[in-house]
């Protein structure tokens, strides 16, 4: 019979290799999403630019 948490411990390992994955391919994604923004939902665009406002493109660092 297996462990509940085993089962848990095995998910949370799978979702951590998944987000790095990600995080490996975002630059490329940017990428190719630059000059094809006006494609994208303005759902989406209003997200990423929430996000962008924690970055400073004069330092190239991301607020804390």
């Amino acid at each position: 019979m297996s462990n509940h948490f085993d089962n848990m411990r095995a998910a949370m390992a799978e979702a951590r290799q998944v987000q790095a994955a990600a995080d490996s391919q975002a630059n490329e994604m940017a990428h190719i999403l630059r000059g094809r923004l006006r494609n994208v939902s303005s759902w989406h665009l209003k997200a990423l630019k929430r996000e962008l406002r924690d970055f400073n493109m004069h330092t190239g660092e991301w607020k804390s």
